[in-house]
């Protein structure tokens, strides 16, 4: 029974590990983009948005040659009302390099941006995240840089929203703990009803 225990703990927090990997928390963002927040690559969850309110992010080290992939998936916060959402990609300029927006409701809605930088090393990009109409309830923000020659540039926490990309190992392992946990307690839920049963 004691082994028991600890191999259910064991697997409990590679569970709880994985599945906190996989994700960073957003900072909080700034309000334009003379304040926006700085982030690398990767793969972050972000908090609410209210009607009209807007985040804004920014990445550098970008290299010559390298494309910058973004990709915002939104969930509204009252799926019967829907919400707007928008992402958009800016230059250290200020120049609106690319805008993808949509309304949704029930479903989670995913915007996708790609841009390739051929400009000097170490530019600096803008990020913009806002709600253009009700509220969105939560969102996640995925960042990747893919070099020249399809040589991919790792994300933060190894995640990337690249398609082609490898399994997430840390996620699937914390998925497949998970499993693992609920068939152990499940066992024995049925194995103590099977025992009282026969007194």
């Amino acid at each position: 029974m004691r082994k028991i225990s600890l191999i259910v703990s064991i697997l409990l927090l590679v569970g709880v590990i994985g599945i906190t990997n996989a994700q960073q928390a957003l900072p909080e963002g700034g309000n334009s983009l003379e304040t926006a927040a700085k982030i690398e690559p990767g793969s972050y969850q972000g908090d609410s948005l209210d009607n009209k309110e807007a985040e804004y992010f920014y990445i550098t080290d970008v290299k010559s040659g390298q494309e910058v992939n973004i990709k915002g998936t939104f969930t509204a916060a009252d799926i019967d009302i829907g919400a707007w959402a928008i992402l958009a990609l800016y230059d250290e300029d200020g120049t609106e390099l690319a805008v993808e927006e949509d309304g949704f409701y029930d479903e989670p809605l995913s915007l996708a941006i790609s841009q390739l930088h051929r400009g000097k090393d170490s530019d600096k990009y803008y990020i913009m995240v806002k709600c253009d109409t009700w509220k969105i309830g939560s969102y996640t923000l995925a960042i990747s840089l893919k070099g020249e020659g399809d040589e991919e540039i790792p994300a933060a926490g190894g995640v990337s929203s690249s398609e082609g990309e490898g399994p997430n190992w840390t996620l699937i392992l914390g998925i497949i703990a998970a499993v693992i946990i609920i068939g152990i307690v499940v066992y024995f839920i049925l194995k103590k009803k099977k025992g009282r049963n026969f007194n």
